[in-house]
């Protein structure tokens, strides 16, 4: 398969955040900063029947101590798979949509919980069956079917500062809504995806240039010289200088 070959000035990308509450909140953006549209996916009858049977998984243990159950972790692993595969069919349906040029994933490694953290144990719960991996592989195999590239960006910071370049969210105790120090009420998922795909196209704008060109950039853009600090409004300055 020949994958599209757009030059970076005419391309069209999906920024996605996997995420523990959403399944994936996607985000086309062009060249210059410009949101096009947004989508929510989520499988919430999926997952409600996913708890149920986790539930009844570990009623079963409690009442019968450490034995087989092949019945509960089959149905298990297929709603898994069900929400994955839905997920995924979503965000290349949506980009199909908006003929995308580029997918854009966060580097999403292993997540620590905080021993003393409180609802640990619930997160823990959510991690472990969180598909992050599964979801982006086989977006990945998918697009390239459909010629479009998938790329990934370092995801320190894409949700802990706000798209417009006002500084650190404050984020409330189940962390979706955010409020950014104008007193803005914004969500916390589509925010981080705004900033997923504006680190794909600022890391290609310089990639390319001279040392000396590209000091001459962050001079003019500060925000764009920490990495973990880029977001939209990076891009939006960035574009008017370039």
């Amino acid at each position: 398969v020949k994958l599209n070959s757009t030059p970076l000035k005419k391309q069209k990308i999906c920024g996605v955040d996997l995420g523990l509450t959403n399944s994936a909140v996607c985000s086309i953006i062009d060249c210059k900063g410009t949101v096009l549209d947004r989508l929510f996916i989520n499988q919430s009858k999926e997952k409600d029947l996913l708890k149920k049977k986790l539930n009844k998984l570990a009623k079963a243990k409690r009442q019968s101590g450490l034995i087989k159950t092949p019945n509960y972790w089959r149905k298990i692993n297929n709603l898994q798979q069900q929400i994955a595969q839905d997920t995924v069919n979503r965000i290349i349906e949506f980009a199909l949509k908006h003929n995308v040029d580029v997918i854009v994933f966060e580097y999403l490694g292993k997540f620590k919980t905080p021993k003393n953290l409180y609802g640990a144990k619930k997160l823990r719960a959510k991690l472990q069956f969180w598909n992050k991996y599964k979801i982006q592989n086989l977006t990945t195999h998918k697009a390239h079917l459909n010629g479009i590239r998938v790329s990934r960006v370092l995801a320190r910071g894409t949700s802990q500062y706000a798209y417009d370049g006002s500084g650190e969210l404050d984020r409330n105790s189940k962390k979706d809504i955010a409020t950014f120090k104008s007193g803005k009420i914004y969500h916390t998922d589509l925010n981080a995806s705004y900033n997923i795909g504006v680190r794909y196209f600022i890391r290609e704008y310089l990639k390319p240039l001279s040392e000396m060109v590209r000091l001459q950039l962050e001079a003019k853009v500060p925000l764009i010289v920490d990495r973990s600090r880029q977001t939209l409004a990076s891009l939006i300055r960035l574009s008017k200088v370039a």
